[in-house]
């Protein structure tokens, strides 16, 4: 963009959907919408059908008035570089201190979703899977007559819904084992999705001057 193509831009008349049409960016394909059956396709046709009735309704405006931080800017969409926001999954069990998992044994397990952000709401928090390996992470070989030796129930899904700042929720899952062999195992959590709302607080300003009478 050129300095003269920018000095255009912030004179009038002005006309919203040509001033900030060319600045949207996506990477949903080279049309910038998803295809019908896709995921946010519902979402994007209503985006688009309200901003069609809102761009039916021509704007009048030839002036605009500058911000008190400088020069006018109109800064292209682009992806927002956040740092790494997840949410701190942990797993509790046990009777009592002295309470020790069994190759023989039943016990039920609560995997706690914690939000450590104080201005950050998780929301949609869900986990899809969890399952138990060996250590080495290959699978828990089955019993000889074919059953499991170590068993889940359920696997997924885990709906924690909206966890708010430094909150927490949590779930239960049965961990049953069935001769499984002495040693070490990892419980795998996975497919942790959720939503990031950031709770801000920002003050702008604009600058006018008043012309002589």
């Amino acid at each position: 963009m050129t300095d003269e193509t920018r000095q255009d831009r912030r004179q009038g008349p002005f006309d919203f959907k040509s001033l900030f049409g060319h600045l949207h960016a996506s990477d949903t394909g080279p049309t910038g919408v998803p295809n019908e059956g896709q995921p946010g396709a519902e979402e994007e046709r209503c985006r688009r059908m309200a901003e069609e009735v809102q761009w039916e309704a021509p704007i009048y405006a030839n002036n605009i008035l500058r911000p008190c931080r400088g020069e006018i800017e109109f800064p292209p969409c682009r992806p927002v570089e956040l740092p790494q926001l997840r949410p701190r999954v942990y797993v509790f069990w046990g009777a009592s201190q002295c309470d020790c998992i069994e190759g023989d044994d039943t016990e039920i397990m609560t995997v706690l979703v914690y939000n450590p952000y104080s201005n950050v709401t998780l929301s949609n928090v869900e986990i899809n899977r969890i399952t138990v390996v060996n250590a080495d992470g290959t699978p828990v070989p089955n019993l000889p007559d074919g059953s499991p030796a170590i068993q889940l129930v359920p696997r997924g899904v885990h709906c924690f819904g909206t966890v708010l700042p430094c909150r927490f929720a949590f779930r239960q899952f049965v961990l049953r084992l069935r001769g499984a062999p002495p040693g070490p195992y990892r419980i795998l959590i996975q497919g942790i999705c959720f939503e990031v709302c950031l709770h801000r607080l920002v003050d702008e300003c604009v600058m006018f001057d008043v012309c002589r009478d």
